[in-house]
């Protein structure tokens, strides 16, 4: 199915180009993932002032995604073809990550009251795209963008909880989460087939091999360190397996969201195709426009 989507997205980007719609720029020579000569150090290939260049901030009035664009209980074959509509968008998560140059460093907007800004370390970005580029190759998930992998939550060593970050007040969350990103110690957890239906309505798994293996698979933890690390950890009292667990770790259950696009800033590689995603703290909102019944 994988190699179906990626046809399905190469025809509708070269329809967007012909339309006066960029497409993927500069290819990125490989995928990161698996270089045994660049366990434990930061990668050469990674383009940093390319990175830079295309990691704009957010336009007022742009496309932003809401929650209202997904939903909960898709098939495979329906979350691959919403996959390949929103990637070929202009639709991109809000409160995106992007480069201030007077800063010189890739910022998250936050709340203002929370500190404002928090600086997003290459360092964090390089081993989120390790991990993108991992777990499509084990086929742990399949998307990335929020019914697949799309969001995070943070271990921090206990160690570091206690003596850093316990206690800290609301106004400095943006300078602790500054230095969280940067810890070469955090592991990254990674709640995978958010909406893929894998339950049916007695919360029984559906006898499908592929879908109990997504089940299985559905809490990828990866590290911080430059190692390319991908590790299951499973809940087995949770209906969802939903873990959130590790041992000699805090959960920290605030982390990050990321969606691919093809004007996304950061580049990663599947099946040699180099594709690109953002990163956002903030989840995909209501739209403003969508009316709710509540009764």
């Amino acid at each position: 199915m994988q190699k179906l989507w990626l046809m399905m997205l190469g025809l509708m980007l070269v329809m967007g180009c012909e339309e006066g719609v960029p497409a993927s720029a500069a290819p990125v020579s490989a995928g990161l993932s698996g270089k045994a000569d660049s366990a434990g150090q930061a990668s050469e290939d990674m383009d940093w002032a390319m990175i830079a260049e295309r990691c704009t901030p957010e336009v007022a009035e742009a496309p932003v995604l809401y929650s209202s664009d997904f939903k909960w209980g898709y098939a495979p074959e329906e979350m691959a073809a919403r996959f390949v509509e929103i990637y070929a968008s202009e639709k991109r998560l809000g409160a995106r990550a992007h480069f201030d140059p007077a800063r010189g460093s890739f910022v998250l907007p936050h709340i203002p009251s929370w500190g404002g800004d928090v600086l997003l370390s290459n360092r964090l970005i390089e081993n989120i795209r390790r991990h993108v580029e991992k777990a499509l190759a084990l086929d742990y998930v399949e998307f990335i963008f929020f019914p697949d992998m799309g969001h995070s939550h943070l271990f921090v060593p206990e160690e570091h909880w206690e003596a850093q970050y316990a206690g800290t007040p609301v106004s400095g969350l943006s300078a602790m989460y500054t230095a969280i990103f940067a810890d070469p110690e955090l592991k990254l957890l990674y709640h995978t087939a958010e909406q893929l239906k894998v339950l049916n309505e007695e919360d029984e798994l559906l006898d499908n091999r592929h879908l109990r293996w997504r089940f299985f698979t559905r809490n990828p933890v990866g590290d911080n360190a430059y190692l390319s690390r991908l590790d299951l950890i499973h809940d087995p009292t949770h209906h969802a397996n939903t873990a959130r667990d590790l041992a000699g770790h805090h959960y920290q259950g605030a982390g990050f969201n990321i969606s691919a696009n093809k004007n996304g800033c950061f580049p990663f590689v599947q099946d040699g195709v180099t594709m690109w995603f953002d990163v956002s703290l903030s989840d995909p909102g209501m739209n403003p426009n969508d009316t709710v019944d509540f009764y």
